[in-house]
């Protein structure tokens, strides 16, 4: 049983992981990757294949990895129950994020195999390897983001929607931050939209580092669990 399975090892196996994620969440992602996909095939003899099948990927993944992020642990029904096994709060939070990010890795891998089935190329984003930065940097920035939002506010509500208005706040202002010599640091959007920037390596550098402070600060906040109780 669980029990059991949590003796041998910190981390729970795939299938209780699986079956703990709330799957309705996924219905969100999925119509996404749906609707671009139709759109992206009808537009595909179109100049403006690129920016909507890029669009998908450097700007509605990591939107979707903010809210899924802000919505990971404080609305499990059982967290109560996952609050009384031994297990330390980091490793709850690894195998919550860890299966978002599967199912952003799973999306974006997909939608590529798509594009390609279909006849259409990435290749100006960069290769193959590269072209990835462009989803998982700011992805893993905006879920760990919404996680520590979610653990401040002790609601997913709120952080869900703090992270949606920081999204579009730089959406609507990408023009700005990306002119700005220290806002396209912190521009999650500069991989998609100016891929061969000489500053793109630092933005990478930078939203990983804020990656991994946000998780730090999530984690800070849900070691003190009876706050979330």
């Amino acid at each position: 049983g669980v029990k059991y399975a949590m003796k041998r090892s910190l981390f729970l196996p795939l299938r209780y992981q699986w079956f703990s994620f709330r799957l309705d969440q996924l219905w969100l992602p999925g119509a996404l990757w749906a609707l671009f996909a139709i759109v992206t095939a009808f537009m595909r003899a179109s100049p403006s294949y690129f920016s909507v099948a890029t669009a998908y990927l450097g700007f509605v993944l990591p939107l979707i990895g903010g809210i899924l992020g802000a919505y990971a642990i404080l609305d499990d029904f059982a967290l109560e129950l996952q609050m009384t096994t031994p297990r330390p709060a980091w490793v709850l939070l690894v195998e919550r994020l860890g299966t978002i990010f599967a199912i952003q890795a799973l999306a974006a891998l997909s939608f590529q195999v798509y594009l390609a089935a279909i006849g259409l190329d990435l290749a100006p984003l960069g290769g193959l390897l590269v072209r990835q930065a462009v989803w998982v940097v700011p992805s893993l920035a905006c879920i760990a983001f919404g996680s520590a939002l979610s653990f401040i506010f002790a609601q997913s509500l709120p952080a869900a929607m703090v992270t949606a208005l920081l999204w579009l706040a730089q959406l609507l202002r990408r023009d700005g931050f990306q002119a700005d010599p220290l806002g396209r640091f912190f521009f999650l959007f500069l991989g998609v939209r100016d891929p061969h920037n000489p500053d793109l390596l630092g933005n990478q550098l930078c939203l990983s580092g804020l990656s991994v402070l946000f998780f730090l600060i999530a984690w800070t906040f849900f070691k003190h669990q009876e706050r979330y109780l």
